[in-house]
């Protein structure tokens, strides 16, 4: 499989978002849902939920979270040097890239979990199309278990307006992505993950990169509709 065929720079630059349908198959794809299976059943990886009750409050984002564990699991720590992500990486980032960090987000079924309108970094930090959410999708996801909510273009409109945490925004849209499915987002979208009530888990697995041209110490505030957190603490 080329790249060529795959990957729409311009789509994505515009939008915001690109879904690749099936980009993980078959052996690899269950590679990674075995390897994920394991992460999610060692709770010493997770990051502890003690001491972050009023983030949960406030801003109602309430999945398992497991932060920079890709590297205990042979096939999760090649996926960042997978060469057809390597090659999408090089096409968006000409100038160099940095991956910030790897995320899991585990929002199990039937406990109503979320994750509320958001973007991953300031507005007034990093500019449009210089940092990206690359999501996996190891299983199949439902509307009911999950489904990923954003607003096309809205990288480009500055902050994410204000409001209660899950309320509707103007000219939302929302997917539910399949096994092995591929979601780039860049990382200013207004997006959200809908409440889980469902009978079946949702998992997520996040790798996220910015340019060589954004420090580091410019990634760490997340922006939500009733405030911002600054998560180096």
């Amino acid at each position: 499989m080329s790249v060529t065929f795959i990957f729409d720079k311009n789509q994505l630059l515009n939008n915001g978002l690109l879904h690749i349908p099936s980009f993980f198959k078959g052996e690899h794809l269950y590679a990674i849902q075995d390897e994920l299976l394991q992460m999610l059943d060692d709770k010493s990886k997770m990051i502890p939920r003690e001491g972050s009750e009023h983030f949960f409050q406030k801003y109602q984002s309430t999945s398992y979270c497991f932060v920079n564990q890709h590297v205990h699991y042979p096939t999760l720590k090649a996926l960042e040097s997978n060469v057809l992500i390597e090659s999408i990486l090089n096409s968006i980032f000409p100038e160099g890239y940095q991956l910030q960090q790897s995320l899991v987000q585990h929002n199990k079924a039937g406990e109503g979990q979320a994750i509320p309108w958001h973007q991953d970094v300031h507005f007034e930090k990093v500019a449009p199309s210089k940092m990206f959410n690359f999501l996996l999708y190891p299983f199949d996801t439902t509307m009911e278990s999950g489904a990923l909510h954003f607003v096309l273009g809205s990288h480009k409109q500055g902050r994410l307006p204000t409001g209660n945490p899950h309320d509707p925004l103007s000219g939302e849209q929302a997917i539910a992505p399949k096994a092995g499915d591929l979601i780039i987002g860049d990382c200013r979208l207004f997006h959200k993950v809908n409440h889980n009530y469902s009978n079946q888990d949702r998992v997520s697995v996040n790798m996220r990169f910015h340019s060589s041209e954004v420090k580091p110490e410019d990634t760490q505030i997340g922006v939500y509709r009733n405030g911002q957190v600054n998560y180096a603490g």
